[in-house]
């Protein structure tokens, strides 16, 4: 075909752009003098209609390159034309569609390499950087996945999003993975990300360019549109966030309403909170969470997965008016334990079948077997590291390693050997401690050290005690350092929120945590001492009572002292149950203090600073307080006592005919006693009534009845306790019985008499 002009001679070709056109060195169309624009537009625009053939005419569809159905083209007839991977650009009115040539075939393999070049290397739920990937035992998270599969395939469906979340090694990985596998069979999977940090699969910045890949690759006109928008603007893939979300994400799916009426593809992204940077995670929630709320008609549905630590935690409450569910997996409750028992079952009758000739057929034996059960109490991790120890090819020895790994549990967590079976379950910890603050850690630790000693049941801590309120009222810390001292411990251990902070514990969600912890061959830097844990708790308990029953407090304000304190602490009104939580919290104190007092007495020699705290106590004050339990309990505890704690300065003995009464008086310094009477009906089986004077005249009578004891009895053996030479107190029991001998039948009348060193 020629132009519309007359060409006098054909020289060599010369591009103009990518499309390469005659050369024309003559006055080019003289015959077009005397038309109108408008005519001369006509015959340009019909030679330019046929300038490209129907057969050179080619577009990427979903399934593969596809012929063009238009039925003109570019080219068509023409002569001596070159292209070099050409994009030509038909306009039709407001219209414009991109044509790849024949000559471009090439295109789309460069735009998806360029994108592949942005993406997170090894993410994908079938990459081999990942081979074996964590996934769900035959037979275990049943329910779990069912909960989740049928979410996914309610058409109905309120919410587009999904967060599952849990402790550290709970199986949060395995169930994405084993979700992912199974929309892979159903054909509806859209893209899957498994984050790491170790594992350097932790850019936030890759995270939409990873699944803007992974999803071209599955959907041939989400491919398309890539193709297009990378190949006008390949710089794209270094914007921020918010800017790949608008074009990988809404642009196609919103805008462009690709797979708009058809099946839902799934998104699914694990590890969240092993992405760098705490901003950029909660950005990415905001970002899924709003599109997933604004726009139910895209075909995305939307899994996340992480541990719940905090920022995540208040992102997604924050979110809670977009809509989303959430699966929380816990470690010990009866599905885990149930599911880990039958993945360790199975594990076993693998193992014997691998290694039938060294394996006795019964082995192991039932007993065994439920104290691996006990110790794992749920927790995946556990199980599978150590069946990964047991099955170790390089010690092929199967019933030593588990040997090994018993010695451990019996040891509560101590490595006795060289070999450690819980290399893994430690890298784990060692990856969560190593993102805590070091200008966090001191205090940190204490609070850990304090939750190991107060777990041990020998303790006798309060459950109040092991509260935050009781934390910061013990350590004197406020709520904002507690908090931030435990930021990065959420996937350990359960911290509880500040409205709830007085009634519910902070608790260390598995026993293999303590165990990390307390063996400084597996934590290392991250050690903490059970006994500098308990030294460091009782030094503040006796540091609180000494600052609230200092020497210019009379022995009746102590508790309202107390009360003054706690209240610092906070930061607003107190409410009735809090008031009422720091009245408990106090008797509960003097509790600790009457029990705690003996363990410091039976080691005389050790913690000289508990010792230096101990000797401050002002005993007038403290028995002030006891009720009748603890002040029977104390003066038996006296009485009985055969340790060398007089070598402190502590204690001294004498008889009751030496003791003077003159300075007792009904206020600060009130005797008192306690009659234990056999056989009452109460919870203990007997009944103390505790009797102190309120009045003089009450009084009066009471040192008459001492007086006449003094007479009686005057050999009793009374001792005289208390570092603070003006707190001391005397102590003595009275037998009430003629048979001495027989405890069975005694009755007892307990003394405590305020008997400071001026006396």
């Amino acid at each position: 075909m020629m132009p519309p002009w007359d060409i006098a001679e054909r020289p060599a070709a010369s591009a103009i752009g990518d499309v390469v056109f005659p050369l024309v060195t003559t006055p080019p169309f003289p015959h077009l003098h005397g038309m109108t624009s408008r005519r001369k537009r006509d015959k340009l625009k019909e030679w330019l209609s046929g300038f490209f053939s129907l057969k050179d005419e080619i577009h990427y569809m979903p399934d593969g390159p596809q012929r063009h159905s238009r039925q003109r083209s570019f080219i068509s007839h023409s002569q001596d034309v070159a292209l070099h991977n050409t994009t030509m650009t038909v306009v039709e009115g407001d219209q414009y569609t991109v044509t790849y040539v024949q000559g471009n075939r090439n295109l789309m393999p460069q735009i998806m390499k360029l994108l592949s070049d942005h993406i997170i290397i090894g993410a994908a739920h079938d990459d081999s950087a990942r081979v074996p990937p964590p996934r769900c035992h035959p037979g275990t998270r049943i329910k779990l996945i069912a909960r989740i599969t049928a979410w996914f395939n309610d058409e109905a469906r309120p919410e587009l999003l999904l967060w599952i979340t849990g402790p550290a090694g709970v199986g949060k990985s395995a169930v994405v993975q084993t979700f992912a596998e199974y929309l892979v069979e159903a054909k509806l999977l859209g893209a899957s990300i498994f984050c790491s940090r170790p594992n350097k699969r932790n850019n936030p910045y890759r995270i939409f360019i990873t699944i803007a890949y992974q999803v071209a690759v599955r959907i041939g006109e989400y491919r398309e549109f890539i193709v297009e928008r990378l190949s006008l603007d390949p710089q794209l893939l270094n914007r921020d966030m918010a800017t790949q979300f608008k074009t990988f994400i809404f642009e196609p799916f919103v805008e462009k309403k690709i797979g708009a009426g058809g099946k839902r593809w799934g998104i699914l992204l694990d590890g969240l909170d092993e992405l760098e940077g705490e901003d950029a995670q909660c950005d990415i929630i905001r970002l899924i969470s709003t599109f997933a709320h604004e726009h139910r008609d895209a075909p995305l549905v939307w899994i996340i997965a992480s541990r719940p630590e905090p920022h995540i935690c208040n992102t997604f409450n924050d979110a809670a008016d977009l809509s989303h569910w959430s699966e929380y997996i816990p470690i010990d409750s009866t599905e885990a334990c149930n599911d880990v028992e039958r993945f360790l079952r199975s594990s076993f009758a693998m193992t014997r079948r691998r290694f039938r000739q060294c394996v006795p057929r019964d082995w192991p034996s039932d007993i065994e077997f439920l104290k691996l059960t006990a110790a794992a109490s749920g927790l995946f991790v556990y199980a599978e590291v150590v069946m990964q120890f047991i099955r170790d090819p390089d010690n092929a020895d199967p019933v030593s390693q588990f040997d090994i790994v018993l010695l451990v549990i019996d040891r509560s967590g101590a490595i006795p050997t060289k070999e450690n079976p819980f290399v893994q379950l430690d890298a784990l910890y060692h990856e969560i401690m190593s993102s805590i603050s070091p200008k966090l850690w001191p205090t940190t630790k204490r609070l850990l050290g304090l939750l190991i000693y107060i777990g041990n049941p020998s303790s006798y801590a309060p459950v109040q005690l092991g509260t935050p309120r009781g934390i910061s009222i013990l350590f004197g810390l406020t709520r904002h350092v507690i908090y931030a001292c435990l930021l990065k411990c959420h996937s350990t251990v359960r911290v509880p929120g500040w409205k709830v902070a007085h009634k519910e514990k902070l608790t260390i969600l598995h026993a293999s945590f303590a165990d990390y912890l307390k063996d400084s061959s597996r934590s290392g830097e991250f050690h903490v001492g059970d006994k500098h844990a308990k030294e460091d708790m009782l030094c503040s308990l006796l540091g609180v009572w000494n600052m609230c029953s200092g020497d210019n407090i009379n022995t009746a304000s102590v508790e309202s002292t107390w009360h003054r304190y706690c209240l610092k602490l906070d930061d607003k009104t107190l409410s009735r149950a809090i008031t009422k939580f720091h009245a408990t919290l106090f008797y509960d104190m003097v509790f600790c203090l009457r029990q705690w007092i003996w363990v410091l007495m039976r080691l005389p020699t050790e913690a000289p600073t508990l010792r230096a705290q101990l000797h401050q106590v002002h005993m007038i004050k403290l028995c002030y307080y006891f009720d009748a339990y603890n002040l029977r309990d104390f003066v038996d505890a006296l009485v009985n006592h055969k340790s060398g704690a007089n070598a402190i300065g502590l204690l001294r003995e004498v008889q009751l005919k030496e003791l003077h009464l003159g300075h007792l008086d009904w206020k600060d310094m009130s005797p008192a006693h306690v009659r234990h009477g056999k056989g009452s009906k109460t919870s203990k089986g007997s009944e103390f009534i505790l009797h102190r004077p309120r009045s003089s005249a009450v009084l009066k009578t009471f040192i008459s009845e001492l007086e006449s004891i003094q007479e009686r009895s005057s050999e009793i053996k009374v001792i005289i306790f208390g570092g603070i030479p003006e707190g001391r107190v005397a102590a003595f029991c009275l037998s009430l019985t003629s048979e001495p001998g027989d405890s069975k039948s005694e009755d007892f009348t307990y003394y405590v008499i305020p008997y400071p060193q001026e006396v």
